[in-house]
C-alpha cells in the first residue's frame, strides 16, 4: 500500500474521529451536529453543482435511492447523538463502527453470499473487541457485563442501534451509487436527511438553545462541517491510489483515534481494556476488508 494513501486514509480516520469528540464535547448534541450539517452543505454547494452540470442525473430512480438513504441517516443520526449524550465517547464509538461486520453478517443471511475463513475470523474478532469494550477490567464478574450493558445501559443500547443504522445506510449507499454518481449522492443523501432532520430540530428545540448552541461552539461546528467534507474528499482520492478494501480496512483505525482522543482529552476511564478493543475491532474489520 503507497505511503501517499496510507496518509490519506489515517488523516481522514483521524477527522472522522476528531468530529465525533467534538460532537461528545458539544452542549445539545442533536443540535451541534445540524449545525455543522448545514455549514458542510453550504460547503459542498459549489461541487454539487459542478458535478450535476458535468455528469448529470440520468435515472429518476436516484432520488428514491437518496431520499431513502436520508431517512436511514436521519435515525442513525437520533441514535448516534444519544449515544454519545449517554456515554463514553471510546465506550460507544468502537461499537458504532464495527458496521463491516454486521455487514458481512447480513450479506451472508439474506443476500446469500460466501464467506472466506479470513471473513469468518474478521467476524468472530469485531465481536469479541465489542464484547471487550464493555468491559470495565478483566475479572470473573465482569464476563457478563456486556450482557447486562445491552439490556441495562442506554448508551450501549443507542449505540447498537446506530450500528444498525450504519450497517443499512452502507448497504443501501452501495446500491444507490449505481444510479448516480458519487459526489452527487454524498450531497443529496445528506441533504435529504437534513429534510427529515431540520423539522425534528425546528419542533423539539428552542431558538434559544440554537442560538446558544451556536455561540458557544461557532469554531468547533465550522470546524466539524468542513473536516467531514474534507475526511470524505481524502477517502475519494485515496480511493484512486490504492485498492478499496485496503482503504476501507485501513479507515476502521478511526475507532483506536477515537478511543485515544477519549481517553487523553475527554479523561475517560477503562482506557486500557478499551485500547485492547479497539485494536481488535480494527483488525477484524481489516480482515474483512481484505475478505471480500
Amino acid at each position: 500500500m503507497s505511503a501517499v494513501a496510507i496518509g490519506l486514509v489515517l488523516l481522514s480516520a483521524f477527522f472522522h474521529a476528531l468530529r465525533s469528540m467534538f460532537t461528545k464535547e458539544s452542549g445539545d448534541k442533536q443540535i451541534f451536529l445540524w449545525l455543522y450539517s448545514v455549514i458542510a452543505l453550504l460547503f459542498m454547494v459549489p461541487i454539487f453543482f459542478y458535478f450535476l452540470q458535468r455528469v448529470g442525473i440520468a435515472n429518476p430512480t436516484a432520488y428514491a435511492w437518496c431520499a431513502g438513504s436520508g431517512f436511514v441517516h436521519f435515525l442513525y443520526w437520533l441514535f448516534m447523538t444519544s449515544a454519545y449524550k449517554e456515554g463514553d465517547l471510546s465506550h460507544v464509538y468502537p461499537i458504532m463502527r464495527s458496521s463491516p461486520a454486521l455487514i458481512l453478517v447480513i450479506a451472508v443471511a439474506l443476500l446469500g453470499e460466501q464467506v472466506s475463513a479470513q471473513g469468518v475470523a474478521g467476524i468472530l474478532l469485531v465481536a469479541a473487541g465489542v464484547y471487550i469494550i464493555n468491559m470495565k477490567q478483566i475479572s470473573a464478574y465482569e464476563l457478563l457485563a456486556p450482557f447486562r450493558s445491552i439490556t441495562n445501559d442506554r448508551s450501549t443500547q443507542f449505540a447498537f442501534l446506530t450500528l444498525i443504522a450504519v450497517a443499512v445506510y452502507s448497504i443501501v449507499d452501495k446500491m444507490a451509487v449505481d444510479y448516480i454518481h458519487p459526489v452527487l449522492f454524498s450531497f443529496l443523501h445528506i441533504f435529504c436527511g437534513m429534510c427529515y432532520y431540520t423539522p425534528y430540530i425546528l419542533f423539539t428545540k428552542k431558538t434559544e438553545a440554537i442560538s446558544k448552541e451556536w455561540r458557544s461552539g461557532t469554531a468547533r461546528i465550522i470546524m466539524a462541517g468542513i473536516i467531514g467534507i474534507v475526511g470524505y474528499s481524502l477517502i475519494l482520492i485515496a480511493f484512486t491510489i490504492e485498492r478499496v478494501s485496503y482503504i476501507v480496512g485501513l479507515r476502521q483505525l478511526s475507532i483506536v483515534f477515537a478511543v485515544l482522543l477519549g481517553g487523553h482529552i475527554l479523561k475517560e476511564k477503562h482506557q486500557g481494556i478499551r485500547v485492547s478493543g479497539a485494536l481488535i475491532i480494527f483488525a477484524g474489520g481489516f480482515l474483512i476488508s481484505l475478505a471480500r
